[in-house]
């Protein structure tokens, strides 16, 4: 009975552990769930987001309480954050990004998100594991707000990023994902 509990115990943990991986650069990858949304097909986002170009945050606005958002914009500025689009719905966020480095680029570093345009409807799924929820996907509706800055927004919450040109030198990268 106990030799039972513990076969049983070990199948249980590798399914688990299964489901998603780290890569070689410590970024977690999901590998299957029904919770995740199918990959772009529709070419039509294209004409919405640009996959030559980064995306810096500049805003995190909290309609229910402002004061998140003076703490929020504090941290933006300390330690920015961006948004690269690929191709096949694919979307990668980076932190501690050079600018001057392409190597800094490399997807493999990225957390890995997805993306699809379907019914005129544009939506971003971010993925991440938390002791709350386990594996957590949150779906963001963006648009396109100028000719250069696209908004997200999901509950509460509105991300707007702002796109940086990049040397095409750096779009040699492929996601892992």
């Amino acid at each position: 009975m106990k030799k039972e509990k513990i076969i049983l115990s070990l199948l249980v943990s590798l399914i688990i552990l299964g489901c998603s991986h780290l890569n070689e650069f410590g970024s977690r990858r999901n590998i299957m769930s029904i919770d995740k949304i199918s990959p772009n097909k529709n070419d039509e986002a294209y004409t919405i987001i640009d996959t030559t170009r980064l995306y810096l945050l500049v805003s995190i606005e909290n309609t229910m309480d402002q004061n998140v958002n003076e703490n929020t914009q504090e941290r933006i500025k300390s330690s920015p954050t961006y948004l690269k689009f690929y191709g096949k719905g694919r979307v990668g966020k980076f932190t501690n990004v050079n600018l001057n480095d392409s190597e800094t680029l490399n997807p493999k570093k990225a957390e890995s998100y997805l993306y699809q345009y379907k019914n005129n409807k544009f939506i971003v799924q971010t993925y991440f594991k938390n002791p709350q929820c386990g594996e957590c996907f949150v779906k963001k509706t963006l648009s396109k707000t100028g000719n250069h800055q696209i908004v997200l927004k999901s509950g509460e919450y509105t991300y707007t990023y702002t796109a940086v040109q990049i040397p095409a030198s750096y779009l040699k990268y492929k996601p892992d994902w």
